[in-house]
């Protein structure tokens, strides 16, 4: 599953993601959905940070 996120106020945010499945790997990829890195994970989920006006794109393999 790939899921974008869109920071539109021009300011830095932190977000989290959680979703209501299990999930085995999340990796942060470019525009392309090619992989750069692993996602930030906690007990409750992804926790992301966002620059001024950044397209994240994350993607999501369930169990």
């Amino acid at each position: 599953m790939i899921v974008r996120l869109y920071e539109s106020a021009g300011g830095r945010a932190g977000a989290r993601l959680t979703v209501s499945f299990p999930v085995v790997r999340a990796q942060i990829t470019d525009l392309l959905e090619r992989p750069l890195h692993p996602a930030v994970t906690d007990d409750r989920g992804l926790v992301l940070e966002l620059r001024p006006f950044q397209i994240l794109t994350v993607r999501l393999t369930p169990a």
